[in-house]
Formats: C-alpha cells, structure tokens, sequence
C-alpha cells in the first residue's frame, strides 16, 4: 500500500527498551506525562491479537448479493477449514456483520466399495488414474459448490447424494500396449456429508467470531464451514464501502470499492483475517446489469438472474493462494483503455485501467508505462507475473495514495490519472511512482507474503526500493536514484529521535499494525535493501531475490527467510566468512536508529581510526540504544585537491563490527577521504578538521562529478550541528556553495530542507529578517538562469527546480514574487472564463498558497468555490492543500468545521495541514474542545486520518505553554488516543527538541546572517561573515567556512529531525 500522499506526519513507532527503569510499572499514575517511557507503549501481547492457528482455510466460496442504491450486502460464504488437532472451537473474524444462526459445518465423506465384475480388460491397457494434489480437498471444495447451487435437495441423515465430478478432470495416462485379458476387481467411491452440530455462535473481543461444536474436528480432514451473512456498505474509506463522482450532467454516481489491508476483509464476509492464513477464493457478485463488477481473477461466466430483471450474477475465476487483505472487488459504471503484454511464460496478459468516463483520457500515462514495468519486473526478479490479467482502476474516494490486492490494483484518480495537457511534471513522476511500487508489490507482498504485521516493511520497504528503480528505467531522465538518496537523508532525521523504531519490530497489540505503515517501514526498509545490493553486487542480489520468490511463492515469510536466501546467492564472498550476513542485516533492521561513523586520520602514519556510536538528536536517549552497534560496511574514496577521484565506487572496502577499528588507508596527505559513497550506507559521517578542510577544497574545484557527495556532506553537516557534534558556522557556511549558481536539483533539494528547519524555528525571533536577506542572496544567480520561471521549462527536472526555487523565493517575501503571484491570479479571477486558467500549470500551487497567506477573504472564497464546482480531481486536490495556508483565523475556523461536515472525505484531512501560529492556534483550539466529535468524524474513515489531524494541529509547537497543552491534552484522552501513540510520542520529542533550539540557538544563528548579509552589502561581494556564531571558533576561509569539529560534545544544542512535512519547508 502507498501512503505518501496521504500523511501530513509519517507515523514512527516508539522504541522498546530493556532496562528495567524504562519499561511501565504497574503502579505508576497515568495522570501525568512520563518522559522515561513512551506514550502508550505496550508492554506485553495482547490476548486477542492473533486467531489460533489449529483451524486454518484453504478455500473461500464467496457469493455477495450488493446493492448500492441501499447501501447494503448479504452474502453466502463456505469455508474449507482444517484442523491440526483435536478442537471443539473455530475461531475466525467478523466485524459489523449481521452472521445468520443457521451456520452449518459438515464434513465430506468418502468410502471405497470392493465390487467383483466378471468382464475383462486389458491389464495394462486400462487407465490409470493420476490423482490430483490434495485430491479430497478439491472434490470436498466441488461439492461446496453444488451444495450452494441446490439448496432444494433433500438432507437425510446427514448425507447428501452427490454427482458433481471433480472441478479439474484427472489426468488419464493411455498406453498403446496390448496384453491378455484378465478378469480384474474395481472399486467405487461413495460420497456422503456428515453434519457437526454448532452448539453456539458468539462475538469475541477482537471481532473474532467464536463456534462452539458439539463434538471434535478431526486433525487433517477437511471441514466446511457454511456462514450465512449481511452487512451495511459503509460510509468510511475502509471494509467494502461507498464512493461517488459527478459527472458532467451533474449526475451523481454511486461505486462499490474494497480495502481490506490491513484488517477489514472481516467488515465485508467472516473470514482467518490475518495475512498467514491464504487460500484460494471463488467470487461470485450479483448485481444490475448496468454496473461492472471487477475483482482479482478474470470473469469466468455472467448469468441472468430471472427473479430479479435488470440483475445478474459475475462469476470470477478461482485465485492463487492468497491473504485476505488482498481480496478486492468494485463495482461501477467505468470505462477502460486496454493493453497487453506477452509475460515471460508466454501467456498475453490483458492490462485495463479503468476511471470515470469522462477522465478516460487520463489514463493514457498510465496505461502506457503499466506493461513496461511489469516486462522489466519480471527480468529483474526472474519470475513471471502470477495471474492472467492485471486492473488498475482510479477510485474518486479514496484514502491512501494506492492498493496493490492482486490483479485489481486501486488508486486514488490524481495517483493513476495524468492529464497530457494540463498536467504538472510532478504529478507525472506521482503517476509513476504509485504505479511502480503497487506492481511491485505484485511479487513483494502478493506472492511472498509477511507472515505478520511484524514484518510488513518486507513487503513496503521491498516496494519502495523496487519502484525508483523500475521508474528509473521507465524515465531515465528523472534521476530517480537521486531522489531515493534524498528521500533517505531526509528519513535520518526523523530516525534520530529518541522514540525511533526498529524496521522490524513486534506487533503485539492490534493498535500497533496500522501504525506500521510508517516511514521506517518504507523509506528505512527500502534503503536497507539498497545498501545490502551494493554490499553483495548487483547479480547476486538479483540472484538472491530468485532464490527468495521461488522458495517461497504462495506462502508467507519472514526477514530471516529472505537473509537466508542472500547467503545462499552471497555463499563464498570473503566479507561473510567471519560474519553471517543474517547477522549483518539483522544489526540493522533489528535495532533501532542507526550511527555515526567519526572519522580520525593520523596524517603522518597514514592510518584512519573509525568510530561508530548512535545518532541521536535528544539528549538522553534510551542507555539500550546507546550500547548498540551496528555491521557497518564502509565505502571510501580518495579525493585530490582538483576533486579528481580514481577509486569511486559505493561497495564496501573494509568493515566496523566494533565499537573503534583502526586501518592503513592508501591515501596521501594532501587528499581528502571521502566515506559512505554516494550516501549508500544507512549512517552518517563525520570527520576531524583537516579532512573537512579537504574536502572543502575539492569541492570548491568544480570537479567533483557527483551532485549526491555534495548534498551529503551538506545534510551531513547541518545534522551533526543539531547534535552537538559541529559548530553550526561550518554547515552555515557550506550553504555558500550554491550562491554563484547550482543546477542539481538533489543539492537544492537537501539545502533548503535544512534551511526549512531554520525558517520554522527562526520566524519569530527579531533576526528572521536577515534570513531572509541571506536566503534571496543565495537563490539570486540561479533564479536569474532560470529567468523566475517565466519561460517554459527545457525538461521535467529544470520543471522541479523552479518549482522549488521560486516557491522558497515567495516564501522569503521576495518582492518580485510576491507581486508576480499576485499578479497571476488577478489575471484568472478577472478573467472571462474560470476554466481557462493562464497561470502556468507547475505553478499553481504556489501562486494559490502566496495569494491565500497575503491575500484575504475574496481570494479564499473564489478558491472554496471552484473547490466545490470542480469535478477534477486534480483541481480540487490543489486547491484544497492549500486553503489552509490563509492567516485569517476566523476562515480557518471555517474550514476546519467544514471538515466535519461538508468537505468530501478524501479531501477532509487536507483542512488540518495549517500553518503556524494562526493556523494551529485554531486547529489545537478545535481539537481540546470537540475532540470526540473530531475523533468520531475521522477515526471511522480509517485508522490514519486522525494521526493526521494531531499532527496538523500540534506539528510546529515552540513553545513550552503549547507543549504543556499537549501533554495534557494527551492524558486526558490517552485511552482513545492509544492507536496513535506513535504520533503524539513523536509530536511530543519533535517540540521539546525544537524548543530546546530556539531557545540555546536562535540568537547566534542569526547573528551570523546578520553578518553575512551586512559583509556583503559592505563589500558588495561574496564574503563569509568576519565575525561567526559567538558558541564556534573563528576560522573563516572564504568560499565554506571550516571550523573545528567538536566530536562527543555537549556545548552545541541539538535541532530537531524532520516530521515529514513538504519536502521544502520542514520544521524539523
């Protein structure tokens, strides 16, 4: 599942810690907040989090009746089930569904007759037999099936008489060979169904569904469980519920949709809803004719319904093994482009994206990279897609960016559709990412599921690491992998809080598994796997991931499983001769945080000491992440005075499995080691004076190739400011790199996300002002290359960085921005015709978001109302991220109230993503006074819309009157609030850091913008301050300011990692 475009804060899960004072007592009050422990952590399983595994399915047959027009469904299911032991309960998941009391649970029969015959055949001339593979299970499922289709038969003690053959006719081995006829015995086989008697059904906490029997299951014999069942077609964005659309007659549509990850296939039929229990389903949906139903397989037969004129029943084809969360059936009025391509078992596989008549058209992008991709997947990964066709439907609501359930992938429209002329080169590469990574979930997630929840970044980080590369193959010009590296240093941040979590951490409480779906899960996950690539090269990483789909196809898996195969494909490589490579991956995704290497050279004996310790952004962090350590493969490179490297490459060269390791280096004096090449490895560098030194020369030489080194150490050093390990001057200096001009788009990305965090915490300080001044020095000369974004863009990526280089104009009030926005929207709302908008399309959301936060009431209310006029997604989805933006509180207000009521559910969450102070005033207002009727609006959506909203609300607190309303208000609702405990301990960490900083920081960081900016007004030239931040030496070298390192100290206050915000304005 993507969620990327759903959260306003990645959720992150809080750390357990081993020390017995740092885990819960059980007397301790909970009246108020403790910050030895994490908010809400539980300390132990709960009881009704997993269903037994003694009674597990094999096969679902599943028959809904739908009707939208009443927003209900009834439906039949049967169930093959089979136990491991002797048990008189079967324990499975119904949640809101009305289970009828006539429940039947029979056992299928049969018994082998001897009967004498007196004609002869030909003893070896007769057929043989070859018996399908679990042959009873299948007759057993083929009676189900007649059972279903003739409930009028009669039932006389308990036995059924049954003449449906089996579904798949055995394979019939003949053979030309004659011999002499022998009188032969045959045997035949009678059928019978013997009925066990349900004593009782009842609800059990957890949503399970309790049957209590009369007498035992027998161990391995098959069983089948008959419910009768109905249940509303609901109003959330989860379970099988209800979307509209409008189309252009002003007709208002009604849809069926599915989404069941994590855990509601058990709101739409009872079921073992829990990802280990795959089986195979046969769905069969009536509904009018005038709807098409859609679900995993191909349509094997439609059927009239005579009772019911203008309805029919859609017969699908039966499934692979598969999880229940990957169910998915829709119902609509769509339209479909179609395509195909030839697989790599030389079937042709339909593809059809599906969407709302009237976007149709939309859907060429998408239809146009779908079968490329899932061509170069199956070259990548060795094995072909599993199904026989392959949907892709856009959904008008929808909640998470998209849904991978096998062979009927759902998105929401702006994730799927791209309109070729109105369309913003960003909202392509969206199209494309979603596309990329639910494909790959195809393979990582469908065919190779986690066993539980504890695991899910194998399927997510998987994906996420499989969707830059498949659309880096698809758009090469993207630079994707630039992007992957950049989306990882932004991650590191966040996971240097001091309630980060391990990537693979168990799920012990019910609560705990949709905040799973988090950064660490995806972004972490996924760098992980990119590091161990380019630990064992690229071939036997693709071996590996051979290995690892064939073993373990149709079943379920966990990280151990996958590290194993890896050691089969690495077996022999001389790095894990001494170290398993379980062991390697394991420090990493087992642990949480990661380290930082400091790097110390002796530059007379030419050896490096290497270091590794946690990195941590708070001050006392938890003692058992302080003790861990890590297998840290190290990628070096030399780098001459000219920038000019020989040895560039990222595959480690020597290892860290210690606390403190020393080497003998091949490197010369007047060279500058560069570590982590090309930021592969998951850790941050440091290293002392000199060598910083060096690598600012080789920078300033213009000839360092690669623009990710350089984003690095400026990351790098902005990070290791924040925590107490370089003077700030250092990193503030590095930022002078771009001001003669900067074409990289991942520099700029890096640099003014760090600037970002300034802005935030510096915005209210008498200073901000030469910030700003500083900020309009530096985007000067790039700007000007790209004459504002005036001119339309050579190619998507110059498209990008204008696209965040003037919006961070805007955001410093340059002037000319300011009224260039201004200007634009005058000339749409002036204009004749509304649709007709003339401000250039990758524009328009920052001239939206300038006018919104200088403007006032009109310009909001001609924004609100082609809101609501709109039938685009795309507009309506632009304009609602930004009404937030407004300063008049009393228009906020507005908007968050109507967030409950009117504002469409899709769009809902996007009225909470305010700004500080005007906004979140309002917002944080809102939630202490009607947070049951906030909670009541968004938690019955679906589990991440309410993390959603707190983090609107309390995401930028500075100061400790906010941070004390929090903690209080967190208290005071800490039952309800539970299921997000992740957010608000991470809310909770990102304020006291953040306040920290202001108050330790803020004076002297702005003193050294002052400087700056006065020195170059003085001297009308590029100059570093003469006088730097009063806690840093006095060190100026002109170009990059270099400083000492302080390595290990306490005397520099730590900044706060980022919290997921836009990727240009974080306040973090």
């Amino acid at each position: 599942m993507c969620v990327r475009l759903f959260f306003t804060l990645i959720l992150f899960k809080s750390v357990i810690t081993n020390a017995a004072n740092e885990t819960i007592s059980q007397g301790k009050t909970t009246e108020f907040w403790d910050e030895t422990e994490p908010f809400g952590q539980a300390s132990s399983p709960s009881p009704d989090l997993r269903l037994p595994s003694v009674v597990v399915p094999s096969f679902y047959r599943l028959k809904l009746i739908t009707d939208l027009e009443h927003s209900n469904f009834s439906g039949e299911v049967y169930i093959t089930i089979r136990a491991s032991q002797r048990v008189k309960e079967i324990i499975l998941h119904s949640k809101n569904l009305s289970i009828n009391k006539d429940a039947k649970l029979t056992e299928q029969i049969y018994e082998k007759f001897d009967i004498l015959h007196s004609k002869s055949k030909r003893e070896v001339n007769e057929n043989v037999t070859i018996p399908l593979e679990n042959n009873v299970t299948n007759t057993a499922i083929e009676n189900i099936t007649e059972i279903v289709d003739t409930k009028n038969e009669t039932i006389e003690n308990g036995t059924i008489a049954t003449k449906t053959p089996d579904p798949v006719e055995p394979e019939i081995i003949r053979t030309p060979e004659t011999t002499p006829l022998t009188p032969v015995d045959t045997q035949i086989t009678h059928s019978t169904v013997r009925n066990i008697k349900i004593l009782s059904i009842t609800e059990g906490t957890g949503d399970r569904l309790i049957l209590t029997l009369a007498s035992a299951l027998t161990p391995d014999v098959d069983y089948t469980l008959q419910l009768s069942f109905k249940g509303d077609i609901s109003n959330s964005l989860t379970g099988f519920y209800k979307s509209t659309y409008t189309n252009s007659q002003q007709e208002v549509k009604k849809l069926g949709v599915t989404q069941f990850e994590p855990t509601s296939a058990r709101a739409a039929f009872p079921c073992f809803d829990e990802p280990a229990f795959k089986a195979k389903f046969e769905i069969s949906i009536a509904h009018p004719t005038n709807i098409t139903a859609l679900s995993n397989m191909k349509v094997a037969t439609e059927e009239a319904i005579p009772d019911r004129p203008g309805w029919q029943w859609t017969h699908f084809d039966r499934s692979v093994n598969m999880s229940t969360y990957l169910v998915a059936y829709v119902l609509s009025d769509f339209k479909s482009l179609e395509t195909s391509y030839v697989s790599k078992d030389n079937i042709t596989k339909p593809i059809r994206v599906w969407t709302r008549p009237e976007l149709i058209d939309n859907a060429r992008y998408a239809i146009n990279i779908t079968p490329r991709l899932l061509d170069y997947y199956e070259d990548l990964f060795g094995v072909p897609y599993a199904l026989d066709k392959l949907d892709l439907i856009a959904i008008p609501d929808f909640s998470s960016g998209a849904m991978e359930n096998w062979g009927l992938i759902t998105f929401r429209e702006t994730t799927l559709l791209f309109d070729e002329k109105e369309g913003v080169p960003r909202d392509r590469q969206n199209v494309a990412i979603d596309i990329a990574h639910e494909l790959a979930h195809q393979w990582f997630g469908n065919l190779v599921t986690m066993r539980w929840w504890t695991d899910l970044w194998l399927n997510e980080g998987f994906a996420t690491y499989v969707e830059y590369v498949g659309v880096d193959h698809v758009e090469p010009n993207w630079n994707m992998l630039e992007t992957l590296t950049r989306d990882k240093m932004d991650l590191l941040r966040s996971d240097a809080l001091k309630n980060t979590s391990p990537v693979s951490r168990k799920v012990i409480d019910a609560s705990e598994i949709s905040q799973k779906f988090d950064e660490i899960s995806y972004t972490k996950g996924s760098n992980l796997i990119r590091m161990l690539n380019h630990t064992i090269s690229e071939d036997l990483f693709h071996k590996g991931l051979m290995l690892y789909l064939n073993n373990w196809k149709y079943t379920n898996a966990e990280e151990n499983d996958l590290w194993e195969s890896m050691s089969e494909a690495a077996a022999g490589l001389p790095e894990f001769e001494k170290l398993s490579l379980v062991q390697f991956m394991n420090s990493w995704t087992r642990q949480a945080g990661y380290p930082v290497v400091n790097v110390l050279r002796n530059y007379d004996t030419g050896e490096v000491e290497f270091q590794q310790k946690l990195f941590t952004s708070t001050k006392e962090p938890y003692q058992s992440m302080v003790d861990q350590l890590w297998h840290i493969p190290i990628s070096y490179a030399t780098l001459s005075e000219d920038g000019r490297s020989d040895d560039w490459t990222a595959k480690p060269k020597i290892w860290l499995n210690d606390r403190t390791k020393t080497f003998m280096l091949p490197i010369n004096q007047s060279q500058a080691l560069y570590v982590n090449v090309d930021a592969v490895g998951y850790y941050r560098v440091n290293y002392d004076k000199r060598n910083w030194e060096l690598l600012n020369k080789a920078l300033k030489s213009g000839h360092v190739n690669s623009p990710i080194a350089k984003a690095q150490l400026i990351d790098d050093a902005f990070n290791l400011a924040k925590a107490s390990q370089l003077n700030y001057s250092y990193a503030l200096g590095l930022t002078t790199c771009v001001i003669d001009g900067e074409d990289s788009k991942i520099v700029w990305d890096l640099l003014l996300n760090n600037m970002g965090f300034l802005r935030h915490n510096l915005k209210a300080t008498s200073g901000y002002i030469y910030f700003q001044d500083y900020m309009r020095l530096i985007l000067k000369t790039q700007l000007e290359r790209l004459n504002y974004g005036l001119d339309k863009p050579k190619n998507d990526n110059e498209a990008f960085l204008i696209e965040n280089l003037v919006m961070w104009e805007c955001y410093v009030e340059s002037p000319r921005c300011l009224q260039w926005a201004k200007d634009e929207f005058s000339k749409w709302v002036n204009g004749t015709d509304i649709n007709n908008n003339p401000i250039p399309s990758y524009l328009r959301s920052l001239v939206y978001n300038i006018v919104l936060k200088h403007g006032g009431r009109e310009e909001f209310e001609f924004l609100w109302n082609v809101f609501l006029n709109s039938s685009d997604p795309t507009v309506k989805s632009i304009i609602i991220n930004n009404l937030p933006s407004t300063n008049n509180e009393g228009l906020i207000t507005m908007l968050l109230e109507k967030s409950l009521t009117e504002i469409p559910k899709q769009y809902a969450i996007a009225a909470w993503s305010v700004e500080a102070p005007a906004g979140t005033r309002r917002a944080q207002a809102l939630l202490r006074r009607h947070f049951r009727r906030v909670r009541a609006r968004f938690a019955s959506l679906d589990p991440f819309m309410l993390p959603a909203a707190l983090s609107g609300a309390f995401g930028f607190i500075a100061s400790a009157d906010e941070l004390h309303q929090l903690k209080s208000f967190a208290m005071e609702h800490k039952e309800e609030l539970l299921p997000m405990s992740q957010t608000l301990q991470k809310l909770i960490d990102t304020a006291t850091l953040r306040i920290d900083w202001i108050e330790r920081y803020s004076a002297d960081i702005n003193r050294w913008f002052q400087d700056y900016v006065t020195n170059k007004l003085t001297a009308n030239s590029v100059n570093e301050p003469t006088t730097p931040a009063s806690n840093t030496p006095n060190n100026t070298t002109g170009g990059l300011n270099i400083t000492e390192v302080i390595l290990n100290s306490t005397n520099v206050p730590i900044a706060n990692p980022p919290n997921a915000m836009p990727v240009n304005d974080t306040s973090l």
